[in-house]
């Protein structure tokens, strides 16, 4: 990864633009939470196995799981993202947690390591460390939503915003980024013009 330096201050940059983006936070969930539900119903992941959610911002995805009767954790450093998954969703467990410590969560402590639109978004070496420690923690599967090509206009434009690493994630082969991380995958299901749900099983299962 990035110098301890320069990765806690993308980081800090990263929290704050969370935090401060929040009121737009509805507008996303509508239109998310329908893929979310759609691509969960069609993997069919057995109800018992235990859910992780990385990045889990509002908690809509956490909330997709549950609904399917999984027991989730779902992890974010933006208090004000947690604030709203805490009200929408008071029977799911959300923790603060930053994602830089994933090394001090168990091996495969949990069967499916799960994260919603949060890879586009931080830098090439965090995104191999994020998908490294994912497939080190989940006992069974890994399931990332993220995009598959380049949106349309008003897509780009809230990505500008976010940060500069989105083009660069669009450009990259999904499959070889995912292999290099040691995912095999499953399943893609292309969910929107410019979105998919991949299915993944560790390669050390």
């Amino acid at each position: 990864m990035k110098s301890d330096s320069s990765f806690e201050k993308e980081r800090r940059a990263t929290q704050k633009f969370f935090n401060r983006v929040a009121f737009v936070f509805p507008f996303i969930e509508r239109n998310l939470m329908p893929e979310y539900r759609k691509a969960l119903a069609e993997f069919d992941l057995p109800a018992h196995y235990s859910v992780l959610d990385l990045a889990t911002g509002t908690g809509i995805l956490a909330a997709a799981f549950a609904e399917r009767g999984h027991s989730v954790v779902g992890l974010d450093f933006a208090d004000r993202l947690l604030k709203r998954a805490r009200r929408k969703f008071p029977e799911l467990n959300f923790r603060h947690f930053d994602l830089y410590h994933l090394k001090e969560i168990a091996t495969h402590s949990y069967d499916v390591v799960t994260m919603g639109y949060f890879l586009h978004g931080v830098d090439p070496s965090f995104r191999r460390f994020v998908l490294e420690q994912s497939a080190r923690i989940a006992a069974h599967h890994v399931v990332v939503f993220d995009y598959c090509c380049r949106g349309n206009w008003f897509v780009r434009f809230i990505e500008w915003l976010e940060g500069p690493h989105y083009p660069q994630f669009v450009s990259v082969p999904r499959e070889h980024e995912f292999n290099r991380a040691g995912l095999q995958i499953l399943r893609e299901l292309k969910l929107s013009d410019y979105g998919s749900a991949w299915l993944f099983k560790p390669e050390s299962e």
